[in-house]
């Protein structure tokens, strides 16, 4: 489910300032110290979240010879049963939206956002993985 969006970004931007420019960090600061953020690994922003005692969870990285040892194997498997929603939240909004698909024109610059706004917390509407296990319960 998605309750926070930001606008959206060129390539170009680094993960530092698309956190800064998001307008993300004021509300990271209201989350209770010690909570983790979970991001996609190389996407360093520990230094931002030092000042509001929040932790970076990413996935770790392989080591010199490219095995893991099996701690991280098992925070990689824990830190990827939770980002699976996150994945399926965007594939929701790709698969049922394909206005999203291509290259928008550019005479559409300036409602991109919005679309994909609109896009986003339609989606929202959409049955969940999750709430549909429940009810079969």
């Amino acid at each position: 489910m998605f309750t926070y969006l930001s606008q959206l970004y060129t390539g170009s931007i680094s993960d530092s300032q698309l956190v800064i420019e998001s307008g993300l960090l004021p509300l990271l600061n209201t989350v209770p110290p010690g909570k983790t953020i979970m991001a996609d690994r190389g996407f360093e922003i520990q230094d931002l979240l030092v000042k509001s005692n929040l932790v970076l969870n990413i996935p770790p990285f392989k080591g010199p010879e490219g095995n893991m040892p099996i701690d991280d194997v098992v925070r990689t498997q824990k830190i990827s049963s939770v980002r699976i929603h996150v994945e399926r939240a965007i594939g929701r909004v790709k698969g049922h939206f394909h206005l999203l698909d291509g290259v928008m024109p550019l005479s559409v610059h300036g409602t991109v956002n919005q679309v994909w706004t609109v896009c986003c917390m339609l989606s929202n509407f959409f049955p969940h993985s999750l709430l549909a296990l429940s009810l079969k319960s």
